[in-house]
């Protein structure tokens, strides 16, 4: 072996274990929570996977339908808005592993592990093997390509199919090798079922490389004709009756009005909304997806990709321009999908991942121009491995906000900040549903209160096993209802249908969600609890990323608490000692409720001791804030500790707000400057609330990236019906001290909470 064999062969070596120590990270990021609950938020989709699988399983179906439903499904169930390319491939996954969320997770999973690789053999044929290294580890640090890596959405099959479609056709123009056009056609194939965007990327580059190769051959140079023509058409045709297979099944079967309309209905605003405006709105979003470098990478690259096809005759390197072409037109068209989903631009990866590549590359020609120039050599490669150590240090440069990312995606069902809107991730709830659907008759439709049903239901939908009807909580509780079964939030219940479900129903509670069986007598209510741990190493690896490990057990406790503000009886007091801080609270509201003042000043004063009274304040009510208990864990909580003086006039809930003061350490992204809300309603509504009773605010912190300050203030709920209706009949009322939330004594608006770095 030669000195320059030697060189070429190290410089392959040290650009293949990049490459593996990329993918073996990307594997091992991905797979996190493979085995987690779905919740709401974007990851419901999941769950919307899962239950396609199930119905073109169980009905013998080809078109997915995202809804459970208890007798064959009709067209017009059909979900059109898409190719159905991925249903199909997560069902065969499903009909080999069977029932679970994992199962779609793990078709995202296994798509994403492949692209870090074939991002190397993209980069390997266009620029060299350091080059390729550059690319598989670009992509590997993105956020975005961290945070929904295991979405088995549309845009990661987008990802897989430009990737192999890309690279199968490079290996292909190596030495015309039928087996390599196979496979680029089967990337093409998977583009046309994907996504609509596909078709942009194929019509882009066949169009580029019918110029290149067939009109400009003496300038771009000439190819084999014959095994390019036959796949220039193969990929044509592919694409083209993919494409009308679906137009002519959606007319035959009268959805494509539907399709055209969702369509119309994704684009609206985007021809009368500048484009500035647009990126500005969605900057935080962009940011914290890709980093600002990222971004400028791209911008930069864009014009030279382009300079280095027409004036340097690369032809092959239309691919990132068509991969960004695609990705633009999908971001920019589309304007109401891109507003909403934060993942929408996952197809920008693998062009960022490919301009970080040529600049190497372009680093590489530059300095070995520079030693000819000079008469020098570089006879231990030097130059390419120095390249290989700068430019793997400028794409690890974004790591750190890639964990962030990764970690932000996890604790928030993938909806990152939405824009300073309350988040409800419902894992919980899913775990409520799971144990309430086993007290349920099979074959069932469930009515759903229509606050949780707003919120990305088909998670919940998965959970139960059945299909689900939003209904107005109001309307089922005091008429006639077609549904046995009824499931709410007692968080999201005014005080007004609390008391209704608990008089004329037997309520069955499960933390603060409701459920009711219409067909069992009413009786006293009954209370269950969560029993929560932190995961251990490998729990919380698998399956409890950012949740506790939560069994259930019934709850004598808030048993008598909600039975006592319902005004049930029997009621008997609780047995046995306190053992829970939240016990030892109902403690002292039993103490309260019997007149036993000296055991309430003893049980006050024991949790006054548990928690942090430098924040202890008043109201103008009357209401006192006692202390706060800031919980740590994978799900960290603020509990908030309110002394009540009379029942509130309102349906009020306390609000609290963050905004970031500083950016986490070493980060690239500009700190969220949206105020963010976190406060949910209390369980018991405060107009329920008993003179003397100690209450607690339960606020999920899913904390944002940076140093987070916390501060909060009483506030008028969103509750589905107005404490001004009357629900059983005759004239409503409008409470006393409507809109006037209690204030806080001492002056200021906002009572400060405390930081989070």
């Amino acid at each position: 072996m030669t000195d320059v064999d030697r060189t070429s062969a190290r410089i392959e070596r040290a650009s293949q274990i990049v490459a593996i120590a990329a993918t073996a990270w990307f594997a091992l990021a991905v797979t996190w929570g493979l085995f987690a609950r779905i919740g709401g938020g974007h990851d419901a989709q999941i769950a919307t996977r899962a239950i396609i699988a199930e119905n073109i399983r169980q009905w013998h179906i080809l078109a997915p339908v995202k809804d459970y439903v208890l007798k064959p499904p009709t067209p017009d169930m059909y979900y059109v808005h898409h190719p159905w390319g991925m249903f199909w491939f997560i069902t065969l996954f499903s009909e080999v592993l069977g029932r679970g969320t994992w199962v779609p997770r793990l078709a995202g999973v296994l798509l994403s592990i492949a692209i870090p690789p074939m991002l190397y053999g993209i980069g390997r044929l266009l620029w060299g093997p350091v080059s390729g290294a550059i690319c598989a580890l670009a992509y590997v640090v993105l956020p975005i390509a961290l945070a929904f890596g295991n979405l088995p959405g549309f845009e990661v099959p987008i990802n897989f199919s430009v990737c192999l479609a890309t690279w199968g056709y490079l290996k292909f123009a190596q030495h015309w090798q039928r087996r390599w056009m196979l496979v680029s056609l089967a990337g093409i194939l998977g583009l046309a079922n994907s996504d609509w965007q596909g078709v942009v990327f194929t019509g882009a580059v066949l169009v580029g490389l019918a110029g290149g190769n067939l009109w400009f051959p003496r300038w771009f140079g000439r190819v084999r004709l014959r095994p390019f023509v036959e796949w220039w058409i193969l990929a044509g045709l592919l694409t083209a009756a993919s494409l009308l297979g679906y137009v002519a099944y959606f007319q035959h079967s009268g959805a494509l009005e539907n399709l055209i309309h969702s369509e119309t209905q994704r684009a609206r605003g985007a021809d009368t909304a500048p484009l500035a405006e647009v990126l500005r709105i969605r900057s935080y979003w962009i940011d914290v997806s890709f980093t600002p470098l990222a971004v400028t990478v791209g911008k930069i690259a864009a014009p030279i990709f382009l300079a280095r096809v027409l004036v340097l005759r690369r032809l092959h390197e239309i691919f990132p321009l068509a991969i960004l072409l695609m990705a633009v037109l999908e971001y920019v068209k589309l304007k109401n999908g891109a507003d909403v989903h934060i993942y929408w631009p996952l197809p920008f990866a693998p062009y960022w991942a490919l301009s970080l590549g040529m600049f190497s590359a372009v680093a590489i020609e530059t300095a070995q121009w520079e030693l000819a120039r000079r008469n020098r050599e570089d006879p231990r490669g030097l130059v390419p491995l120095v390249t290989l150590a700068l430019f793997g240090l400028i794409a690890l440069r974004v790591l750190p906000d890639g964990i962030t990312g990764l970690r932000y995606a996890k604790a928030t069902a993938g909806r990152f900040n939405e824009k300073g809107r309350r988040i409800f991730d419902d894992v919980d709830l899913s775990e409520a549903l799971e144990w309430m659907g086993d007290r349920m008759e099979p074959n069932t439709t469930v009515a759903m209160a229509k606050d949780l049903a707003s919120r990305e239901y088909r998670g919940q939908e998965w959970a139960l096993r059945r299909p689900v009807e939003s209904v107005v909580s109001s309307q089922f509780l005091t008429g006639p209802a077609e549904e046995r079964y009824f499931v709410g939030d007692l968080r999201f219940l005014n005080s007004d249908e609390q008391r209704r479900a608990a008089s004329a129903f037997h309520v069955v509670t499960l933390g603060p969600y409701v459920f009711i069986d219409r067909r069992v007598a009413s009786a006293p209510l009954e209370a269950y609890a969560f029993d929560e741990r932190e995961p251990n190493a490998l729990e919380w690896y698998f399956t409890y990323p950012s949740e506790p490990v939560r069994t259930v057990r019934p709850d004598p406790w808030a048993t008598w608490e909600l039975r006592e503000h319902y005004e049930q009886s029997p009621n008997p007091a609780p047995q046995g000692a306190p053992a829970t801080l939240e016990q030892i609270r109902i403690a002292h509201n039993v103490a309260v409720a019997a007149g036993d003042v000296g055991a309430a000043e003893r049980w006050r004063a024991q949790l006054q001791g548990a928690i942090d009274t430098s924040v202890a304040a008043g109201f103008s009510d009357g209401t006192r804030l006692l202390g706060k208990r800031y919980v740590h864990g994978v799900d960290p909580q603020l509990e908030l500790y309110f002394l009540a003086d009379t029942p509130l006039a309102n349906e009020y809930l306390f609000e609290v707000i963050s905004n970031i003061e500083a950016p986490p350490p070493l980060s690239l992204v500009p700190p969220d400057d949206k105020i963010k809300k976190y406060g949910s309603p209390f369980v018991l509504s405060p107009r329920l609330w008993r003179k003397g009773f100690i209450y607690v605010d339960r606020v999920d912190v899913r904390r944002r990236p940076g140093r987070e300050h916390f501060a909060g203030y009483f506030d008028t709920t969103t509750s589905s019906t107005s404490p001004a209706v009357a629900i059983n009949g005759g004239a409503a009322a409008t409470p006393a001290g409507w809109g006037r939330a209690p204030k806080l004594v001492g002056g200021g608006e906002q009572l400060q909470l405390m930081t989070i770095q």
